[in-house]
């Protein structure tokens, strides 16, 4: 396990009271579907991007996300919602696919459940992706979460605070009293901005260097420190 600038005791005088977790590369290893229904719609116009470019995307809204895109690829962004639509439809198929969850996920939520921890999720992802892909590709319950937040319900999507503030606001816990999950700098910085404690998590095949406004890093959720989080 490696750490950000120190313990959690010397950064906030907590314990936490609940933890937020993203979606796509905490939960699962889903980003390689987002890029996949991006090169098959880029297919279309005789063009495609590796990850190493698109990875600068990753955590971002669809319409961020497609400008980016366009952009790297030379094509214009007039006809900007007709990608989007047509990648939508090629990721909720993507997204459906059978997949695991990454690792230490299962325990942790369970270990969490069981302490009576309250537990979301905010993801930059819209609902339609979120359940095709939780569950359809995992099998994973919406309402394993005490509250869940995507794209739709906020007016800003990541780096703004909007969604993790908003899922603080439904599990009734000040948002300097929860931990976020992340794996993005888009993410690490929505999760600061709401004035939380950020994790950044680098278990799945896109994970990011350790990210230096992170509080903590580490490789697995199998590493999440729980001593931290206060429990009934």
């Amino acid at each position: 396990m490696s750490a950000g600038p120190g313990p959690f005791a010397t950064l906030r005088a907590g314990p936490f009271r609940a933890v937020i977790f993203d979606m796509d590369g905490v939960l699962v290893d889903s980003e390689p579907a987002f890029l996949e229904a991006v090169n098959q719609v880029l297919a279309e116009e005789g063009r495609s991007i590796g990850f190493e470019r698109y990875q600068r995307l990753l955590g971002t809204s669809v319409s961020v996300t497609w400008r980016g895109v366009l952009e790297m690829v030379g094509l214009p962004a007039d006809d900007l919602q007709s990608y989007v639509e047509r990648y939508e439809e090629a990721l909720l198929e993507t997204l459906g696919r059978p997949r695991p969850l990454l690792a230490g996920v299962e325990a942790l939520i369970r270990e969490l459940r069981g302490r009576q921890v309250p537990i979301g999720l905010a993801t930059s992802s819209r609902q339609a992706w979120v359940e095709a892909l939780l569950l359809g590709g995992v099998g994973l319950p919406l309402d394993t979460f005490d509250a869940v937040v995507w794209r739709q319900m906020v007016a800003k999507s990541k780096p703004a605070p909007d969604l993790y503030l908003k899922a603080a606001h439904l599990l009734a816990v000040q948002p300097e009293r929860c931990v976020a999950v992340e794996d993005t700098p888009a993410g690490i910085a929505s999760a600061k901005a709401a004035g939380m404690y950020a994790v950044q998590v680098r278990a799945a095949s896109t994970a990011f260097p350790p990210i230096e406004d992170a509080d903590l890093v580490i490789d697995t959720l199998e590493h999440f420190p729980m001593a931290v989080v206060e429990t009934d």
